[in-house]
């Protein structure tokens, strides 16, 4: 399923832009020298989808000149189309996004990854300086939920401190178009290619990152 979605997204973007860059999780980099990049991943949350779990989606964003301008993420399962272009909002079925209005660090409820494969030592130190500074922490297992989550006020913050720019690069846009705020574990700027991101309503950012330190 991971194939075929890679297959018929790159076909229907080569259609109408043969020039642009693309890079997929399931066929790497595909570079034209074009000042646009196009970042996909056919089917976010795969091992949720094998399983049955609805907590899966599609993930396609448009980058120009190192600057995200574009996002969509669609949960075929769940019928939900999250959509934002730069300065222009993010959108859930047609129906505009806000974030969470929560200021308190200690009520919030946080999002993370936990695949034990990847980064264990750093997500687990991150876990431990959360213990008793945030009301709780869930793993959804699909950057697109989390993303969408967050942009939706389901959620305070989503963290990674191990992605891919595939899985970043829509739902972080959505998530800042939707009123909040993107940086590295640091407070930096984020680019789609660094790795590690807290996404969050913007009220609770200095705290998490100040907590997470």
């Amino acid at each position: 399923v991971d194939l075929e979605s890679d297959k018929l997204i790159i076909s229907m973007i080569r259609k109408k832009f043969p020039n642009h860059n693309i890079i997929t999780e399931e066929s790497g980099k595909l570079h034209k020298k074009s000042d646009y990049t196009w970042y996909i991943d056919p089917v976010d949350g795969t091992h949720n989808y094998i399983r049955g779990l609805p907590y899966f989606g599609v993930s396609i964003g448009l980058e120009h000149k190192k600057k995200m301008i574009m996002g969509a993420m669609d949960m075929p399962y769940l019928k939900e189309f999250y959509f934002a272009e730069k300065g222009k909002g993010a959108f859930l079925n047609g129906k505009r996004l806000k974030v969470s209005k929560n200021n308190n660090l200690g009520k919030s409820f946080i999002l993370t990854d936990l695949a034990l494969r990847y980064d264990f030592h750093n997500k687990q130190k991150v876990l431990r300086k959360l213990k008793g500074k945030v009301y709780d922490v869930r793993m959804l297992g699909c950057a697109v939920a989390a993303y969408a989550y967050v942009a939706r006020g389901f959620a305070d913050a989503y963290y990674t401190t191990f992605t891919n720019s595939w899985d970043v690069a829509a739902g972080a846009l959505i998530v800042e178009e939707s009123g909040g705020k993107v940086t590295d574990l640091k407070g930096g700027k984020w680019n789609a290619e660094m790795g590690n991101y807290v996404s969050s309503n913007g009220k609770i950012h200095n705290a998490f990152l100040k907590t997470i330190k």
